[in-house]
């Protein structure tokens, strides 16, 4: 029954996605292609944006959804689409595999990625390897100061920081993003750090300070509660207390205002008003 549902799960979601309109019967094959190679064991090359490729395996959810629709995360990466620039500086916070690195790349930015799960961030280089574009590959977390914290594994895209002393996962090393950005302006910062986003901007506040950010992308589900015990309000708090906005792209990636009083799968955008 759990391979019949998400059979089910993954024909609606090729079949309905933004991405696939005009093309559902080919995007179809190209999903059951991909679904037989990973029971063979085979990995397959798949397209991110115009130009961009990346390796997709069977159970790395954040590579297969690249496969299924071509970009993944419609609304918010036309956003990104229409906020980037050849140059623009991006700074991908929990990359992953690199779904968002690369379209940022794609789209002619510079790229700081950032992961700290091991066997991510060696999937993260090796799809930048695949492609000509300026990412940097950094291999740690984020937090609100450096050091050294402990990361849960074994739950692919979801892997999270653990707090407290009796915390059991990898021992990861942990920068600031005060300290990844130094002076620089970046135009965008996505931070996907399942539940831990509080902590990267608590580590980022001189250049939000300073509005040396223009655009961050932050999730805005129930996780903090279970890493921090807290809901996204303090995460609204420090982004409105340096003037950001908070709204959500619509699908063709203009910013609308939205509701931020409650918890939702579909991410947070914090924008200057310039960026509007």
């Amino acid at each position: 029954m759990t391979a019949i549902r998400q059979t089910r799960q993954v024909l609606t979601y090729t079949w309905s996605h933004p991405a696939n309109r005009g093309r559902q019967l080919s995007s179809l094959v190209r999903a059951a292609r991909f679904q037989v190679r990973g029971r063979l064991g085979l990995q397959t090359s798949t397209a991110v944006g115009e130009c961009g490729r990346m390796w997709a395996h069977l159970h790395c959810a954040a590579a297969s959804k690249v496969v299924y629709a071509n970009p993944p995360d419609w609304n918010e990466m036309q956003a990104w689409r229409r906020v980037l620039t050849p140059g623009d500086l991006f700074v991908d916070v929990g990359s992953n595999v690199g779904a968002y690195a690369l379209w940022a790349g794609d789209l002619g930015a510079e790229v700081i990625a950032i992961e700290p799960s091991p066997d991510a961030a060696q999937r993260l280089r090796d799809n930048v390897d695949l492609n000509d574009f300026p990412i940097t590959v950094l291999q740690c977390g984020l937090a609100d100061r450096p050091g050294r914290m402990t990361l849960s594994t074994g739950e692919d895209c979801t892997n999270h920081l653990l707090l407290g002393p009796e915390a059991v996962g990898d021992v990861i090393e942990v920068d600031t993003l005060d300290r990844i950005l130094g002076d620089r302006f970046a135009a965008g910062v996505k931070i996907d750090v399942e539940g831990a986003e509080r902590l990267v901007l608590d580590g980022g506040l001189r250049a939000l300070e300073d509005q040396r950010i223009g655009v961050l992308q932050v999730e805005w589900n129930a996780r903090s509660f279970g890493v921090l015990g807290e809901d996204r309000g303090p995460v609204a708090a420090i982004l409105g207390k340096y003037g950001y906005q908070l709204v959500r792209p619509d699908r063709l990636g203009a910013f609308q205002d939205t509701d931020v009083s409650t918890v939702s799968s579909r991410d947070m955008f914090a924008v200057l008003p310039s960026y509007r």
